[in-house]
């Protein structure tokens, strides 16, 4: 058996959204208009399958994060994700971007701009109605660049903007508070935002050019991996998220650039002068 999986979409795993743009729909066999393809997630009602079988079935259980391509038409709405507390019930979400494309002008916001305070950003809600730029102004502005990889720690403020193609990995939970949505009408959960958001939270960057390394979190532990070949350490107990930048090789299999895979057992990448490939796991 190949030490790969490669997902295909099952019920529920390709969300339309009012955001996504025009490019997941015909890789995935959907329609314009999907903002998010779960390419691998255990979570109920939204299951990945490889070869016609359920994930969960060939890993022997959940998997223990979720992978995704999100595809941005429009910008996402600016928004935070509680972290673990075990004694509320409340599972976290730290999740990490790796950009696979993006526009000329596109960008990501994350934490609060320097100089930024709590009352600064509540002050600019107010006055969101007459000032729609406002809160965003709030914001550290980070370019979207092909490669990048950004570690969002939970109860970090964040906003992905428009014309960004890139893979996420998170903790497999789906909680999130909006603070503000452009106007579109959506529900806002103003209140719990602001209560769960840490104005000093920051993200964590890996920028091409950057010596290739390690960014780990609390839950998620990236690898950003360039020109060579190196060995995967992965097993079904302890898959690996295999994210290709650009086109690369695992043991003799080839990857195209953003064709996410799964390790479930040791293997070899190869990544060729100039490459990048991406390996997101568990930090245990």
């Amino acid at each position: 058996m190949s030490a790969l999986l490669h997902s295909e979409p099952g019920p529920g795993t390709l969300k339309a959204t009012r955001w996504g743009g025009a490019r997941l729909g015909p890789l995935r066999g959907g329609a314009a208009g999907i903002g998010e393809s779960w390419e691998f997630s255990t979570l109920p009602g939204a299951e990945s399958r490889v070869a016609g079988e359920p994930l969960s079935a060939i890993l022997g259980g959940p998997l223990e994060f979720l992978a995704k391509l999100l595809d941005t038409a429009l910008p996402l709405s600016v928004q935070v994700h509680p972290a673990d507390d075990p004694v509320a019930g409340i599972v976290g979400k730290e999740e990490a971007w790796i950009i696979l494309d993006a526009d000329p002008d596109a960008a990501v916001l994350v934490g609060l701009a320097p100089g930024v305070s709590r009352r600064d950003l509540e002050g600019a809600l107010a006055r969101a109605d007459a000032e729609p730029d406002a809160v965003i102004d709030c914001l550290h502005r980070i370019p979207a660049r092909r490669g990048m990889v950004i570690l969002v720690p939970a109860r970090t403020l964040h906003a992905i903007g428009a014309g960004v193609l890139l893979a996420e990995i998170q903790q497999p939970v789906d909680c999130t508070y909006r603070l503000h949505d452009y106007g579109s009408g959506r529900a806002l959960h103003v209140s719990q935002a602001l209560a769960t958001l840490d104005p000093g939270a920051r993200p964590r960057v890996y920028r091409p050019g950057d010596a290739p390394g390690i960014i780990a979190g609390a839950h998620l532990r990236l690898t950003v991996i360039e020109e060579g070949e190196h060995a995967i350490a992965a097993e079904r107990a302890a898959p690996r998220l295999l994210v290709p930048v650009s086109s690369c090789a695992c043991d003799d299999e080839p990857l195209a650039a953003g064709d996410l895979a799964l390790a479930i057992a040791p293997c070899r990448v190869r990544v060729p002068a100039g490459g990048q490939l991406v390996v997101g796991a568990l930090p245990w």
